[in-house]
């Protein structure tokens, strides 16, 4: 009979994903063979942190709060099933404990894990003894393990965890034998007190073990059991410095209600107005109350085997904070989308944030603010942007144990917010919302009160850009895009969330395109040149097609609708999507030499064509006569059409 031996690989990665996430699951080496003729029972250990560097030894121990328990079972001549009939029990919550400086002075520790003589998790008053492989379980074994500690250190072990046993009062464990459906559900079931550190809990992938594997080493893949959020800002307003007054939610909003109310679906109803921290309306798990769930395990794909939570039986929130204090209101914000304002926690893991994972979310977040841009040219100029919107489709945030996910905002002139007055939903009351630039120019003509204007419309959708693989909107020549667009005009209806789909790749109404554009150019200039103004702008099409699903890091392939394209060069690029496309008005000279005041004159510049044509006043006869042969007005007809774009100016590198 030999000894079963164990090699722990404590993988402890944290998950990313995001406007920019990453994956940073890590690899462990698999098994192999011992060259002992008799093994004992052996543990080592391994994690995984998020820059995908193994931690090994008393760097993994620390990450595992220096314990595991392990449960495992055989199966003597019947295959694993949905049942616990073929379960013989090996391991019933055996404890394994770091010991620092023990490595092979016992039979059972060769690498500072022991396990021989502890308590068991259940606290059964028999130590734990050593065990052997049974060669005459011919259809293998299966390995289950956690661990769980708290944050404050003891003062036998520092840095480490209480004694297993003292946990169980933040988090509860109790082993799933059975549930009669799959035995991929043959998992844990897990209490967690609103003390809990949720960033301190692990479970193993479900680990089989054929016969022919018996005498290798037995790896075990730790994976955190919680998810990690970070939200960042950047602006890119020319000539300003932005800083963020407030964020809204709606209080009134609560699923403890009685009766329940339902989500947040609506910018109208967020009006509670916040300076604490980040807010924005989504359904969460909530963190300040007891939560139960189920630890089971995937059945199929690349994912086979490793851990899961079943959604929380306990609360949720229906809006999101995140933050210490003040956080990130009221700090100047970067104008650089790889390195933005972030909203800080508590701690300083890279920003990040704990949460419950949360992979049945079926709706958006929805985020409005209000912010300040001050001017700095030295003028002192200060402009008040009030209820900016932004939309993340409900795609983007499932959240999933053990990821972590990245959300940044980019506050542009392109903003939906309005400097004007607001009602009490926050719409502008007659103000255009947007930022409208004070433009000059100069033309010299033989009339009186020159004059021009220009009129841009600009729509209100949110822009979501997505880079597989990508950290911080860090997007890289040769690797794909994705670009999704939610509605967010309809503010009081139930479709202002929507995501559009645009019918194909083109200029058309209701398509989408994308173009490599003159660096430097930026939204608001982009709409002008669409609409016909000559801004110096050069763009050329780039191939690029509409996706019906969008590929996450964690492997799933969500349906949204959204755009794709791979940039081939680095350089400045542009999303357009054409909700109603520009038709140029056609001009004719001015033949009559009748004045007519009702009529709107125009004069031409340009050597060649495309032409530009500038409305002058022409307020008496005189002046109509005087410049007659210099006149031009718009056919009959043919007045054209404003434009209405969605675009994003998007930077690769």
């Amino acid at each position: 009979m030999r000894k079963i031996n164990y090699f722990l690989a404590a993988l402890g990665a944290i998950m990313m994903a995001s406007c920019a996430n990453d994956d940073f699951l890590g690899e462990n080496p698999g098994a192999t063979p011992q060259t002992k003729e008799e093994s004992p029972i052996l543990f080592s250990g391994g994690a995984t942190n998020l820059t995908r560097a193994d931690l090994y030894g008393a760097d993994a121990a620390t990450k595992l709060g220096g314990k595991f328990v392990v449960y495992g079972t055989k199966h003597m001549k019947n295959e694993e099933d949905e049942t616990a009939a073929n379960d013989n029990v090996v391991f019933k919550n055996f404890q394994v404990a770091w010991q620092e400086n023990t490595a092979g002075t016992t039979e059972s520790n060769s690498s500072n894990w022991e396990y021989v003589g502890k308590q068991s998790y259940d606290a059964q008053p028999k130590p734990q003894g050593i065990k052997y492989w049974d060669y005459n379980a011919d259809k293998g074994y299966t390995f289950y393990a956690f661990s769980y500690h708290k944050d404050s250190p003891t003062a036998d072990a520092p840095g480490l965890s209480y004694p297993m046993n003292e946990d169980k009062d933040e988090v509860k464990v109790e082993k799933t034998t059975s549930d009669g459906s799959s035995l991929y559900n043959k998992g844990y079931k897990v209490t967690v007190k609103p003390t809990a550190t949720l960033n301190n809990l692990y479970f193993s992938d479900r680990l089989p073990v054929a016969k022919a594997d018996y005498d290798k080493i037995v790896t075990l893949t730790f994976r955190n059991m919680g998810a990690k959020v970070r939200v960042g800002f950047y602006e890119t307003i020319p000539g300003y410095d932005v800083t963020i007054d407030r964020f809204y939610t709606d209080e009134d909003a609560d699923p403890d209600a009685e009766p329940a109310t339902a989500p947040i679906t609506s910018f109208a109803a967020m009006k509670d107005a916040k300076t604490n921290g980040f807010y924005a309306a989504l359904q969460n798990v909530k963190k300040s109350a007891d939560q139960t769930f189920n630890v089971t395990y995937y059945k199929e794909g690349t994912v086979i085997n490793r851990p899961k939570l079943t959604q929380p039986t306990g609360y949720y929130d229906y809006y999101l904070k995140l933050g210490n204090g003040t956080g990130i209101i009221n700090k100047k914000l970067s104008d650089n989308s790889a390195n933005p304002t972030w909203v800080a926690g508590k701690t300083a893991d890279n920003y990040y944030i704990p949460v419950y994972p949360f992979e049945d979310n079926t709706t958006p977040m929805l985020v409005k603010l209000d912010f300040t841009m001050t001017a700095n040219d030295g003028s002192g100029d200060v402009i008040h942007v009030r209820g900016a919107r932004a939309i993340v489709p409900a795609a983007y945030v499932q959240w999933k144990c053990n990821f972590a996910y990245t959300y940044l905002f980019k506050i542009s002139d392109k903003t939906n917010g309005t400097t004007g007055d607001v009602d009490d939903n926050d719409d502008p009351i007659t103000d255009p919302e947007g930022l409208k630039a004070i433009t000059f120019d100069a033309v010299v003509v033989d009339i009186t009160d020159e004059r021009q204007e220009t009129i841009t419309s600009l729509s209100s959708n949110s822009i979501t850009t997505y880079a597989e693989g990508a950290i911080a909107n860090e997007y890289k020549k040769g690797q794909p895009i994705y670009v999704v667009v939610s509605n967010n005009s309809d503010l009081n209806g139930p479709n202002h969330y929507s995501v559009i789909t645009p019918s194909g790749i083109g200029d058309e109404a209701g398509e989408a395109q994308v173009y490599k554009i003159t660096d430097g150019t930026t939204e608001a200039s982009l709409l002008a040149h669409l609409n016909g103004m000559p801004m110096g702008i050069t763009k050329e099409a780039v191939t690029a097609t509409v996706e019906t699903k969008i590929p996450l890091a964690d492997g799933t392939k969500p349906a949204i609708g959204n755009v794709k394209f791979t940039p081939a060069t680095a350089g400045t690029y542009a999303y357009v999507y054409t909700r109603t496309a520009y038709e140029a008005p056609e001009y004719e000279a001015v033949t009559t030499d009748t004045y007519d005041s009702g009529t709107t004159y125009y004069l031409r510049s340009g050597a060649a064509e495309p032409y530009v044509y500038y409305a002058v006043p022409v307020s008496n006869e005189e002046s109509f006569e005087k410049n007659l042969d210099k006149l031009y007005k718009v056919k009959a007809g043919k007045a054209g059409t404003a434009g209405v774009y969605d675009v994003k100016v998007i930077k690769v590198q």
